[in-house]
C-alpha cells in the first residue's frame, strides 16, 4: 500500500509535515494505551513529542490492504535495541487519507 509506505517512511524519517497530510483534518488515533487523539492538530503533538524522545524505525513485517483499509504487523526497533511489535489498523477515506489509525501492541 502506498499509503502504509509514506506512512512507515515519514516516521522514519521523523517528519511531521509528510505524516499529518496523511490524516483528514478530524482523524482519530488510537494508541496502545487506549486513549484516543482527535483531529490533526492533537495527533501532530504527540508525533512531536514521541520524535522528541526515540527514533523509531518501523519495519512492515505483513501488510493487508482492504478496499478502505490497511492492517499491518510491525517491528518497531527503538534505539537502545529494543523491540516492539504492533498491529497497526488504517481506516481510510474515499481520498485514501487516514480517517482513524488504531494502534496495537502486543506484549513480549
Amino acid at each position: 500500500s502506498l499509503l502504509a509506505e509514506q506512512y512507515f517512511s515519514s516516521v522514519k524519517n521523523r517528519n511531521l509535515d509528510a505524516l499529518c497530510a496523511l490524516y483528514v483534518a478530524d482523524a482519530i488515533l488510537v494508541l496502545p494505551d487506549g486513549r484516543e487523539l482527535c483531529g490533526v492538530e492533537a495527533i501532530r503533538e504527540m508525533y512531536r513529542g514521541l520524535f522528541a524522545t526515540q527514533a523509531p524505525s518501523p519495519k512492515p513485517i505483513n501488510v493487508v490492504v482492504g478496499a478502505t483499509s490497511v492492517a499491518a504487523e510491525l517491528e518497531i526497533h527503538l534505539p537502545n535495541g529494543m523491540v516492539r511489535r504492533t498491529a497497526n489498523f488504517f481506516h481510510l477515506d474515499g481520498e485514501g487519507l487516514i480517517k482513524r489509525l488504531s494502534i496495537y501492541a502486543r506484549n513480549s
